[in-house]
């Protein structure tokens, strides 16, 4: 068996707010391999990013952690002091998030935030951390180094800016790297080369990823197995290629069949799912995607929420009391994608 560097176990997240209590994460539990990728997708509120955000103690007020675990080797990094997560923090376990415009100090010279990170975490000159920025920057493909780290982030594009949040959390080559949709922002070309960034250093220093993504062309290129969120719970968690071949959860399979097919002519509107995301403040007693859900049975309607079942082998699960799909709809989802 693969060993596994950081595992949640039933976590649970909640923001209070004026008119309730948003349930983000409920109950979530998955294994993230050394040295493999593990992506994490949905809909924009399905939860993803507050995962992302309690394994690195970054929940913003008023939200916080009310269950479960975040084992990163044998620690609980929930159960850590505010200093001893610092410690972990950029060293052990960094994050990368989505708009660079927010993430990066428009005060400082890119030159003094990669060399902060540093110097945080090593005791290492002024002039030796300059020289590691260069070297990290230079790694990720940004031009002219030596005169990147002299510009501030109003000085850059899009791209060469993401790649700045990058060089930072990665100067000190963490174990475990969290992408929080790293590219959303960004055109194609750029994208196709952030990921290409992404694949060799993962496979020059064995970093272990977990990638945030409702782009699942981004989640098939990079990602080895892929849990599916929906109302802050996994609906779905396969290998990626069994879940991109073998859909077993109606939600998996109907976000699949939305996706575009660039391969082929467009023949009208694109496949959508019908509805809306319920209410995380207000989550009904069964399955939240029912009112959606066009393999709803008269169980559904009667049951609790499902746990997550065996779908056909030990690392495929899926939370979905009707997991009988005929071929005939396999095939179509497959196609869809």
């Amino acid at each position: 068996m693969q060993d596994t560097i950081l595992r949640a176990e039933d976590l649970q997240a909640e923001f209070d707010t004026t008119d309730g209590v948003v349930k983000a994460v409920n109950h979530v539990s998955f294994g993230l391999p050394r040295g493999g990728t593990l992506a994490i997708t949905g809909e924009s509120g399905s939860g993803k990013s507050s995962v992302a955000l309690a394994i690195m103690g970054l929940l913003p007020y008023p939200g916080r952690v009310t269950g479960g675990s975040i084992h990163f080797g044998d620690r609980d990094l929930l159960t850590l002091s505010g200093e001893e997560l610092r410690t972990v923090r950029g060293r052990e376990v960094a994050i990368v998030f989505q708009d660079p415009s927010t993430g990066l100090n428009p005060v400082l010279s890119v030159g003094d935030q990669v060399e902060e990170i540093i110097r945080a975490h090593q005791t290492v000159s002024r002039r030796e951390a300059k020289a590691m920025s260069v070297e990290v920057l230079g790694q990720l493909g940004l031009p002219d180094p030596e005169e990147i780290v002299r510009r501030h982030p109003f000085q850059l594009s899009g791209g060469m800016a993401q790649r700045v949040m990058i060089a930072i959390a990665t100067a000190l080559n963490p174990s475990v790297l969290i992408l929080d949709e790293p590219t959303s922002a960004l055109d194609v070309t750029v994208q196709a080369a952030i990921l290409e960034d992404m694949a060799r250093l993962q496979e020059r220093h064995g970093t272990s990823i977990v990638l945030i993504s409702h782009d699942l062309g981004v989640v098939a290129q990079m990602a080895d197995s892929v849990a599916v969120m929906y109302a802050g719970r996994i609906a779905e968690y396969a290998d990626a290629e069994t879940l991109f071949r073998s859909p077993r959860h109606p939600y998996t399979a109907s976000l699949l069949a939305s996706r575009p097919r660039p391969d082929q002519e467009s023949r009208g509107r694109l496949a959508a799912i019908k509805g809306t995301p319920p209410s995380l403040i207000d989550l009904p007693d069964e399955c939240a995607f029912l009112p959606r859900c066009h393999k709803a049975t008269s169980e559904c309607r009667s049951e609790s929420v499902p746990e997550l079942l065996s779908a056909g082998g030990d690392a495929h699960v899926a939370a979905c009391y009707n997991l009988m799909y005929s071929e005939d709809e396999g095939t179509a989802a497959r196609r869809s994608a």
